[in-house]
């Protein structure tokens, strides 16, 4: 009895129960990883949201670049600068002056950007201001350094780094711009459909159109005339978020490669002053003084029909868009935030820029000179990550001396470099004492980059050929993609150097 007793009470303690602290122990592991799965949830939604972002932006880039294809956007011959048609008057003149059917226009970059050129209708005619008709359309970096001055472009003499800004004709042979309203039928994006949400929160969105009344007396209405029905639903409403513009440039070209500058030319190439060699630089204007035949000709000789387009789409773009004409002593801490923040130009600090193998991620320095803490963090300084940069670059003019020429040297302009990037980091912005806090301007702040390999320099005479830093860089307000592809442009003419 008693060994049966014995044995009862050796199995109770081998079967006792957990203790308080073992179950308060295993619940706290439970809850963590139930938490840890529960923080997944609004991370995994945001990279669903970004994922499909990104499929939208690159549907409408891919879109956007067909419309204009389709819409004849590529057609030299319908570009316009507003308030001048491309062949007459005094505005800005971009093709070439040879005689003959099909023209090429200059060999430079364009930005194509109806959307930008809202009429004044305050007079008796249509007026479209000549300071909107360049990007960026500020002659300034940020708080009135000019970009003439700044010791990047290696001579007062050179222009600010920035291109023809253009309207297209809404048909052949038309030397008017597009309206507002078309330039939104063609640039903005309709695939975003608009919803509206009843006000019983448990019903569906509504699908909002565009609707006409139907016409009084037939079925369609009630004795009193007033429409009974949605049969006056003609068409589907788009929420118009993104819109575009086409930025297309060509590749930098040594001019001293073609006529009249070639060595199979003889017999002597013509020489150009440094106030002529500046004058060929972009944005060109052969309806300027300052020309001459020689250089019309090597301009004429150096046009192209193959350009990059980089289509830039922008979200919510309507309404940040600044009227009027562009402050004549350059956008400062004064100017209307719109003429601030919609397209700014910074300096680039070329010492920065960090290119990572193959140049295709990087890091590099802006700069605001000039202001205060909050106009850099809030307005010129401004990136997060995702936004788009535009990292700009004069390429140094070539330095030419023909055979038997002896020491008389032809600088021949190389033309502009302009990438997109992508912000992938954004750092603190600093004084100029390092301070994250501190108010002494110059202000600056480090982007990483990633995006295209950058250029390397191909001059033939320089022997250590390294990626040409870039000088300066722009940022648009509300770029959310940027869509790239080579382009010919929709010309006659079938040949091109």
């Amino acid at each position: 009895m008693r060994l049966s007793t014995h044995l009862n009470s050796k199995h109770a303690a081998s079967l006792r129960g957990v203790t308080l602290i073992e179950v308060m122990m295993s619940t706290m592991v439970v809850s963590l990883g139930i938490l840890g799965l529960v923080a997944l949830i609004p991370l995994g939604t945001h990279l669903t949201e970004r994922g499909t972002r990104a499929d939208r932006i690159a549907i409408v880039g891919e879109r956007a670049f067909h419309e204009a294809r389709i819409r004849g956007y590529f057609d030299p011959s319908r570009w316009i600068a507003p308030n001048t048609p491309p062949f007459t008057g005094t505005g800005p003149r971009f093709w070439e002056q040879t005689e003959g059917d099909f023209p090429l226009p200059l060999r430079q970059p364009y930005m194509i950007d109806p959307m930008f050129f809202p009429p004044d209708n305050s007079g008796t005619s249509t007026v479209y201001h000549d300071s909107r008709r360049f990007f960026p359309y500020t002659t300034k970096l940020s708080y009135g350094i000019d970009m003439t001055d700044d010791d990047r472009q290696h001579t007062t003499l050179a222009k600010p780094v920035r291109m023809l800004r253009l309207s297209v004709s809404p048909q052949p042979a038309s030397d008017d711009p597009l309206s507002i309203p078309e330039a939104r039928m063609a640039f903005e994006s309709e695939d975003d459909l608009a919803f509206e949400r009843p006000s019983d929160g448990e019903a569906p969105p509504i699908q909002s159109f565009y609707t006409r009344d139907a016409v009084k007396g037939t079925n369609n209405h009630n004795t009193s005339g007033v429409s009974t029905n949605r049969d006056g639903e003609i068409r589907r409403q788009a929420a118009g978020e993104y819109t575009w513009m086409i930025m297309l440039t060509p590749e930098p070209l040594d001019l001293y490669r073609v006529a009249p500058f070639a060595p199979t030319v003889p017999p002597n190439p013509p020489t150009l002053s440094a106030a002529q060699a500046a004058w060929m630089h972009p944005p060109i204007n052969t309806a300027a003084s300052g020309s001459n035949s020689v250089m019309t000709g090597i301009l004429n000789a150096a046009a192209t029909n193959e350009y990059v387009a980089s289509v830039l789409i922008l979200k919510n773009r309507q309404g940040t868009i600044p009227t009027g004409a562009v402050p004549s002593g350059g956008v400062t801490s004064g100017s209307d935030e719109r003429w601030q923040t919609n397209e700014r130009i910074l300096r680039v600090d070329p010492s920065s820029f960090v290119a990572a193998s193959g140049g295709a991620t990087g890091e590099i320095q802006i700069v605001q000179y000039g202001g205060t803490r909050e106009d850099a963090e809030e307005r010129t300084l401004k990136a997060s990550n995702g936004d788009w940069i535009c990292l700009v670059r004069r390429m140094p003019s070539h330095d030419y001396n023909p055979p038997g020429t002896g020491t008389n040297t032809r600088r021949l302009p190389r033309g502009d470099v302009y990438l997109w990037y992508k912000i992938v980091m954004v750092d603190e912005v600093v004084d100029s004492t390092g301070s994250p806090t501190g108010t002494t301007a110059p202000f600056t702040r480090y982007l990483t980059l990633s995006g295209p390999d950058w250029p390397v320099d191909n001059d033939s005479t320089v022997s250590n050929r390294e990626p040409l830093q870039p000088t300066h860089a722009i940022m648009v307000e509300g770029v959310v993609g940027v869509y790239t592809r080579n382009v010919r442009l929709q010309t006659p003419n079938l040949w091109t150097p």
